[in-house]
């Protein structure tokens, strides 16, 4: 690399300093997932393959040859080691520990879950014979015995659900679904319907059990992803478009719910074809969105305001996938787009000039003095009854705590926990009788 002025000269062409994104070298072109566990914050794994979609129509995924697996970088995506799982098109990944991984594969008419027990060096098929349908996403409740749950498309069994590492798996709804994508937070799920028998998001308050869809705003549109927020308790947003023919589609933009998933609104994108939502791990006020061929959209705002960031993507080829490594934002947000033929971008810190439109709880700040008690300090505008919650970095709720009632006006409350706490990443959630909620997010060296 060379540079010469205010130029970057690469391999893959003249990048200038003053645009915010730049291509990252060492994947293959057609990205499917970029995955950065918030537990390794210098991992990126990107599944990506070499040979262009054959068709993309609404009963179907696209159609990956010539599957390079996926490459995973440990230096926060500088560089990227040799392919791992060649052969096939790797649509996620889910690593459960340090050792043990899932993928979600794809090989010719076939699909399903392979499984690796040495940190995804090697890999073994979890189901026989091989489901012919394509599992495009998967997630995991992580209880004492962990639920799996998977997205599955070209099948009207598009929901699964296993006990054991999908080695079996069932399917059987009573509605019939194609699934673009699946959430899971606490007790619920969440499941992206594409339109082809049943359109929307669905929810599930029992694991799965049953399923509800009160989506009123998301009439008859097709859902491609569906995010719960780690951070605000009740908000999810979801990317959608409607189906004009078997072939072609219409951008819809960003959908917003504060109450679980029953009624949305959109909130940003209009127009826009939006195939994946990210929010960071840390910072709650920053989320990204994949925007089709117009580019990626960025929230600075708790993803209520949403702004396009484009300047340095090639015009014209989509943007399918986005990632928020958990690093810090204090001089704005650094993410990861995943292109259909551009390969992967990384972009440089963003700051959006959305305005945010402030906290719902009020100003909120966490301090450590020791590991068994944290030190709060908040401003309520009117008084209230509160409940406290403290999350770890998987989502798991280990600490709660009630106050009965609180005047207007700023507190300092020390909570002493049940539990020393191991060093990472927690979230601290507080939501009030009347239905406001805010959140903070803190380190434990």
């Amino acid at each position: 690399m060379w540079r010469l002025g205010g130029l970057i000269l690469c391999g893959s062409g003249i990048v200038l300093w003053g645009q915010t994104w730049y291509p990252v070298e060492g994947v293959e072109p057609f990205v499917h997932r970029i995955i950065c566990p918030p537990e390794a914050p210098q991992t990126v794994i990107v599944c990506a393959d070499s040979m262009p979609p054959v068709a993309e129509v609404w009963r179907s995924n696209i159609q990956f040859f010539g599957g390079h697996g996926f490459r995973v970088s440990t230096d926060s995506g500088k560089t990227f080691g040799q392919p791992r799982l060649s052969g096939f098109s790797v649509r996620d990944l889910l690593r459960l520990d340090a050792q043990t991984w899932l993928a979600a594969v794809v090989e010719y008419v076939t699909g399903g879950v392979v499984l690796s027990r040495d940190g995804g060096q090697t890999w073994l098929w979890t189901e026989d014979p091989r489901c012919r349908s394509h599992v495009v996403r998967i997630q995991v409740r992580p209880v004492r015995e962990p639920v799996f749950y998977a997205a599955v498309v070209n099948t009207n069994q598009g929901y699964r659900v296993s006990r054991d590492t999908f080695a079996t798996c069932m399917g059987d709804l009573t509605f019939p679904v194609q699934a673009r994508d699946i959430a899971v937070m606490d007790t619920m799920v969440y499941l992206a319907a594409d339109g082809y028998l049943a359109s929307g998001v669905w929810r599930s308050p029992d694991s799965g059990q049953t399923w509800l869809k009160d989506s009123v705003g998301l009439e008859n549109l097709r859902v491609w992803c569906v995010v719960p927020s780690r951070h605000q308790p009740g908000v999810i947003l979801c990317g959608a478009d409607s189906l004009l023919s078997e072939t072609q589609s219409v951008g819809r933009g960003i959908y917003r719910s504060e109450d679980g998933g029953k009624t949305w609104r959109r909130v940003g994108a209009p127009g826009v074809r939006i195939t994946a939502i990210a929010e960071h791990p840390l910072d709650p006020r920053y989320w990204v969105a994949a925007g089709d061929t117009t580019g990626v959209w960025v929230s600075g705002s708790y993803g209520t305001g949403w702004e396009l960031h484009a300047d340095g993507l090639p015009p014209g080829v989509p943007v399918r996938t986005v990632a928020l490594p958990a690093w810090s934002t204090e001089e704005g947000v650094i993410a990861f787009a995943g292109l259909t033929g551009g390969g992967l971008y990384r972009s440089r810190p963003i700051r959006t000039s959305v305005p945010s439109l402030g906290h719902p709880g009020g100003e909120m700040s966490v301090c450590v003095p020791n590991r068994h008690e944290l030190s709060i300090r908040y401003a309520l505008r009117e008084g209230d009854a509160l409940c406290w919650e403290l999350v770890d970095v998987l989502g798991r709720v280990i600490a709660q705590r009630s106050v009965e009632w609180q005047g207007a006006g700023e507190h300092v409350f020390r909570w002493s926990l049940p539990e020393e706490l191991a060093p990472g990443w927690y979230a601290l959630r507080v939501t009030t009788r009347s239905g406001r909620s805010g959140v903070a997010a803190f380190v434990v060296p």
